[in-house]
């Protein structure tokens, strides 16, 4: 028989598995092409939130992923690199998908919306960092 958990039991285990993900990417080095990509457009990856990346999963570009700015946007990027770990020319996408998230902060049924638990573990992420 399987458990059923409260919203509040749910919006628990997600923000842990959102802390759990980034502290894992905080605590590695990330590929130095997404670092200079990211910088050039103004993102800042040490005070980012990694939500997700893939590196040379088969089928995939070499670099993919989402993550949450500093500054609130949230990010899909994607890249494939030469033998030299630059980004090819024309393979690179960086993309704002802010609108697909969810940010109730109260919302019926799910409780808290994924983008605001996204937004609250990166504030605490900085804060901690500081």
């Amino acid at each position: 028989m399987s458990r059923q958990y409260s919203v509040q039991q749910q919006n628990a285990l997600t923000l842990a598995a959102i802390k759990q993900t980034a502290a894992w990417w905080r605590a590695r080095p990330l590929p130095d092409a997404l670092c200079q990509y990211a910088a050039s457009h103004g993102v800042a990856l040490s005070a980012a939130l990694m939500l997700d990346l893939r590196l040379a999963y088969p089928g995939m570009p070499a670099v993919y992923g989402k993550l949450l700015s500093a500054d609130g946007h949230f990010i899909h990027f994607e890249m494939d690199l030469d033998d030299a770990l630059c980004p090819l020319p024309g393979s690179v996408a960086w993309d704002d998908i802010s609108a697909r998230y969810d940010l109730a902060a109260h919302k019926r049924g799910t409780g808290v919306g994924y983008g605001e638990l996204c937004k609250k573990v990166l504030q605490e992420m900085n804060h901690a960092a500081r």
